[in-house]
């Protein structure tokens, strides 16, 4: 994988960790939260969850992807 796809793996690892850390914030700690409906706060739970189990696979990726090119 050329070193380019890397690079843009890792910057859409970095945003979404952002993305990550704002949401998890929100939820955890931003009192409007508990005033939302229920499914929509579950909704939000479960899109935090999606989006870690996609920041692991992109770290993955990346992992990998420096490994074959010896870096």
């Amino acid at each position: 994988m050329p070193n380019e796809n890397i690079e843009i793996m890792k910057i859409e690892y970095k945003d979404l960790g952002v993305k990550i850390n704002a949401l998890n914030s929100f939820i955890h700690s931003n009192p409007i939260f508990k005033t939302i409906c229920y499914l929509e706060q579950v909704r939000m739970i479960k899109q935090v969850g999606h989006m870690e189990s996609y920041l692991q696979i992109l770290d993955i990726r990346i992992w990998t992807a420096n490994d074959k090119q010896g870096n």
